[in-house]
């Protein structure tokens, strides 16, 4: 082959990035002295000799040259192309270079030789893993920090919940607790006065009463304090739950009674059998239909309406209570199933019966659904998985 003449080789030489001329039939027919001087060739050490002997590429061998080839990719595209390619230089160590490969065409649309122009890149290669480096561990740091930060806050948010639980729960309890001593000092009195009346034995009933009621008030507020904490264990049977809403209303049965609450029920009866907690799932039952005896008893009754059906694509049951009550406004919704939000009058809850419902439905891998229009009631749906994984 006609080598280049002088004029047009000491433009090559010139030239700092590397450039090579490459034959259709991947010889090499020229070089520049720079990338002579940086690979430590001779010139014949590289002229006629095939690219791919030439590049010893890093990792692979010769025999898949032509396959990751950057000329195959011109030859196919029938246009220049330019990618990075790792090499192995003089040093057999790892190098990086950006090629762009520049086909020259015969008049009959056929390839006379390639132009290949490269530049060692490896620097920047290597300051960019550098910096990525750098990076990386800037950012572990920082998470690391933002960790530290988060458990601090975590633990914080733990003390303020605490504090707040305590104040809550030592009112609440206090109020009964108070009321009950000064039943047990009125009836040592009476006592102490004389021989006691048949009127005074009415009262004794009277304040006897009061003081179970009190007492149970009290352990309905430990019950759910102790659900709160998760330190009741739940345990899994197998349930009717059509048959343990049934149940749930008959205790209920006097408070829907008082509140004037018409009761509707809409029970699936091909329901099929499921597991769960009967303690747990009842106090969320009897959770929401107080709360809907209570919502229609402000504007002297309404209609309670009571729901269960099976749903076959997910295997779970839904649950729905729907009352005609006040509604719950809009602002509210989100509130209600967190902690110590109630919007009763004081001494009347101490705001975790919602937040202790939810968390029995979501231990049990279900969800709660709350829809209400102020005004025109509410509806909350209980979606349960029928065979639920206990964590």
């Amino acid at each position: 082959m006609k080598l280049l003449d002088n004029e047009l080789e000491t433009i090559l030489n010139g030239i700092s990035d590397f450039i090579l001329i490459i034959s259709p039939d991947k010889d090499v027919i020229q070089v520049n002295d720079a990338f002579l001087r940086c690979m430590h060739y001779t010139r014949e050490q590289v002229i006629g000799k095939k690219c791919y002997d030439v590049f010893k590429a890093a990792g692979r061998k010769n025999s898949n040259c032509d396959t990751l080839c950057p000329l195959e990719k011109v030859i196919r595209n029938k246009r220049h192309c330019q990618v990075e390619l790792t090499r192995l230089g003089p040093d057999n160590k790892e190098r990086y270079a950006e090629l762009t490969i520049f086909p020259i065409w015969k008049n009959k649309g056929e390839i006379s030789k390639f132009i290949e122009i490269s530049r060692d890149i490896t620097k920047r290669k290597r300051d960019e893993q550098e910096i990525t480096s750098r990076l990386e561990k800037m950012v572990e740091e920082r998470t690391k920090q933002l960790n530290a930060t988060h458990e601090k806050l975590l633990h914080q948010d733990k003390m303020a919940s605490l504090g707040k639980l305590s104040a809550s729960v030592v009112h609440e309890i206090n109020n009964p607790i108070a009321g009950i001593l000064n039943l047990i000092i009125l009836n040592k009195r009476i006592i102490e006065e004389g021989p006691v009346k048949a009127h005074e034995m009415k009262l004794f009933s009277k304040y006897l009463n009061l003081m179970e009621t009190e007492t149970r008030r009290i352990s309905r507020i430990v019950s759910n304090l102790l659900v709160f904490a998760r330190q009741s264990k739940i345990e899994l049977k197998e349930i009717d739950m059509n048959l343990l809403i049934e149940q749930t209303i008959l205790l209920n049965a006097n408070l829907l009674k008082i509140n004037g609450v018409k009761l509707n029920k809409e029970l699936d009866s091909s329901l099929p059998l499921c597991h769960g907690s009967e303690d747990q799932l009842k106090q969320v039952f009897m959770n929401f239909i107080s709360n809907a005896s209570e919502s229609m008893g402000a504007i002297s009754g309404g209609v309670l309406t009571i729901s269960t059906e099976y749903h076959n694509e997910s295997d779970s049951i839904v649950i729905r209570f729907t009352d005609t009550g006040s509604g719950i406004p809009q602002e509210n919704i989100s509130k209600l199933f967190e902690p110590f939000f109630t919007t009763k009058r004081k001494g009347k809850g101490v705001g975790l019966g919602l937040s202790v419902a939810y968390g029995i439905i979501k231990e049990h891998g279900g969800n709660i659904y709350v829809s209400s229009q102020q005004g025109k009631g509410a509806t909350f749906k209980i979606t349960l998985p029928r065979e639920p994984i206990l964590s």
